[in-house]
Parts: structure tokens; sequence; C-alpha cells
């Protein structure tokens, strides 16, 4: 059975959502009620932690996420799919019971572990590596809920800066942290205690399906989904988050538990600044660029580096408008929840920029309005952050029937 109309679902409090830029749980509310009350179904294809789909999800609306980060899976089943508490405790229990029992481990096959972990702190996370994949907790809700209580200890458990989205080990937390044993063995069950009382025993979405993907390469993927009524969404911003820095202690020790490869994602989450920006984008898409955010051309003078970016940025959101267009349903609704950018101190209008790449995908504005952070009650403390975004615009588009976009 799906969600039942009405019956809001519990979000996870942040200190259980610590996913960066993620978008607050006020703001997926009012775009649901604003523009998906009649949907058929709702996609989000930079899903995240899920709020989109958790603010659709007592609507009973069908739902799909797509994200390219295997962490953002664990966030939307665990919401979203609901698990059985006794259970899931019991396969922690059996997980930590045979982690301390055995002589194995399933190394992290990371240079850096030991800069962030104590040495008995990693090698209890690397004998739950192998307890975890043997007892193959990533096939029920009930794995999937102990494996996002595994991640969230993660960064518990490091050396790491508490008070930051950002892993770093700051002066606060060489005098507080160093030098100290975290167990996740007990964190884990700490953790997973608290996940079930949120949602231990819920209903799930039955309808509701997560694709591992990345995006703009994967055309085959969504399309075996069907088409889609809404697509709601809030991209990855230009320059803003180094997404895969975020995630790397949790990637790195989550890397062959969950079928995935760290050095698969290093350079592919959108935004990035990592790898050859510039293979692959064809020429007339930098000229495009350049008409499209005229600032680029200073920004060349300033940075050729941060100018590869931003166009690398453009190129690879086209090629993932390009799949949402394939998997939207003619006159489909497309709303699209984006900012503008600081890059080497010049204002680069990202949503505008974006704007154009759907209009010359044939979608077509019919309503926007500004949601500042600060009526948040969330006001951004990136003093001097080069990405720093003071308010985003909400557009909304339709998809031209396409005997009408000619």
């Amino acid at each position: 059975m799906g969600a039942k109309a009405g019956i809001k679902p519990v979000r996870l409090p942040t200190r259980l959502d610590r996913y960066p830029a993620k978008m607050v749980s006020k703001l997926a509310d009012r775009l649901i009620e604003r523009y998906a009350l009649g949907a058929r179904s709702v996609l989000d294809p930079f899903c995240g932690s899920g709020a989109i789909l958790v603010a659709a999800g007592h609507l009973g609306i069908p739902l799909c996420g797509i994200d390219i980060n295997p962490l953002a899976e664990l966030y939307c089943r665990v919401k979203l799919q609901g698990f059985d508490p006794h259970t899931s405790r019991s396969l922690a229990q059996t997980c930590i019971e045979q982690a301390k029992r055995t002589k194995h481990v399933l190394p992290v096959r990371w240079d850096g572990k030991h800069y962030w972990f104590t040495p008995g702190t990693i090698r209890k996370f690397e004998h739950l590596r192998f307890a975890g994949k043997a007892l193959r907790l990533s096939d029920s809700p009930e794995g999937m809920a102990v494996l996002l209580s595994y991640a969230l200890a993660v960064r518990l458990c490091s050396r790491a800066d508490q008070r930051s989205p950002k892993p770093f080990v700051s002066k606060q937390a060489k005098r507080s942290r160093q030098g100290r044993h975290f167990d996740p063995y007990r964190t884990i069950l700490m953790l997973l205690d608290e996940l079930c009382k949120l949602y231990g025993g819920r209903t799930g979405n039955s309808r509701f399906q997560f694709v591992l993907a990345d995006i703009p390469n994967a055309s085959s993927s969504v399309l075996r989904l069907g088409k889609q009524s809404h697509v709601i969404t809030s991209p990855p911003y230009l320059n803003a988050q180094d997404y895969f820095r975020n995630f790397k202690l949790e990637l790195h020790l989550l890397e062959d538990v969950l079928p995935f490869q760290v050095e698969s994602l290093r350079e592919r989450f959108i935004g990035t600044e990592r790898g050859d920006l510039l293979g692959g984008v064809p020429k007339e898409t930098l000229n495009s660029n350049l008409r499209a955010v005229p600032e680029l051309k200073v920004l060349q003078r300033r940075s050729l580096r941060l100018a590869a970016v931003v166009h690398r940025y453009l190129h690879d959101m086209g090629l993932a408008f390009d799949v949402v267009k394939e998997c939207l349903d003619p006159d489909g609704c497309f709303v699209l929840v984006c900012g503008d950018n600081l890059v080497a101190g010049l204002r680069i209008r990202t949503w505008y920029a974006l704007e154009r790449l759907l209009q010359e995908r044939g979608f077509q504005l019919f309503d926007r309005f500004a949601d500042p952070i600060l009526d948040r009650l969330l006001p951004p403390k990136r003093c001097g952050h080069k990405g720093l975004i003071k308010q985003e615009l909400v557009s909304a588009f339709r998809l031209l029937h396409p005997e009408k976009q000619n």
C-alpha cells in the first residue's frame, strides 16, 4: 500500500541528516502544494536525501528519485520505504557480534584513513565492513537502515570537526577529539535506535523507486521508469559544494559494502573541480555558454580552471535536461530551484543560464518566485566562500508539445 493521504511522514532531524546543501522541508512542502497537488507522478533527478520525495510522499503520489551518490540511496530508502525495527535491531546486533568474533576484515582501500580515524576505530569499521557485506545488508529495508546508521557513525567516530558539513580537522577538533577512541559499535546501535523511533514500523510508499545513476548519462535507466507528469528538483550548485569532499569519509567506508567504487565517482559529481573538465565538451557548447554567461569571458582571464568548471557544469546540466525531457510528459511540469553563485569574485546567474538551457529544449516558463535563504532561519555562515548563495529562485516550466516547439 502507498502512503495514506493526509499523513505527513516524519523527517529526519538535522543530527541524522547531515546531507549538505539539502532542500529545507518548508520549501519542499511549498513546491508540492503549489505545483504538484494533482500530480500523476513526481521525479527528482537530483534527489539527495529526499526532501522533495518526502514532501510528495504523504499525498500517495508515485515517486522516483535519481542520484549518483550511494549515500542518497540510503537516506531515501529509509525515509520512504520504512522498515521493521525488531528485524533491523536484530540485524545490527548480529553484524556487530560477527564483527567482534571474526578475524577477517574488509579493508578500507584509502591511504587517508589513518589521518581521520584512530587505529582502533578504523579496525572496528573494517570488521563491520566484512560482516555487513557477508550479511548482505543492502538486500532489505531493515539492512539499509543498519547501513544508514553505519554511514552516519562514520563522521561521528572520526577526528573531523563535527560542526561543518565538510570534513576537516580544525584546531578545536584537535583539542576535543585528538587521541580519543570513538566506538562505532555503540554509535551504530545508538543511531539505529533513533531511526527506529522515527521510521520503524511505518508503512512505506510501495510506489517509490530509486535509480542510482549519473543523470546526464542515464537515459536508458530513466526511460525504463516510464513517463513522469512532474519533475521537481534542486540541482547541484555550480562551484558552491565540493560534493565528493563532503562525502569522502562515508564513501570510502561504504565502498565495497555497497556495489560502487569511489574512483568511479570522484570526478562525476556535477559541479566538480576535478579531472579533465573540458574533455568531451563540444566547441559549440563552449561558444553557447559564453553567450549565455557573459561573465565567463572575464572569468577566463582570471582563472582558466574556474572557467572550465562553469563550462563543464553547463554542459553536464544540458545533458541532464535532455534526459529529463525524454521522461517528462508533453505539457508536463518541470520545477527548478536554483540561485546565483560567486566564482572568483564574479556573480554568475546560474539560474538564468539553466533557464536558457531549458528554453532551448522546448520548456516554457509559466511561474517564478524567490525564496530568500534568510527567510528560512538558516543564515549561511560561509563568510568569504566563493559559492555564497543568498536566495534561490523557483522557476516552473511546461514542456511544450513538439508541434508547438516549431
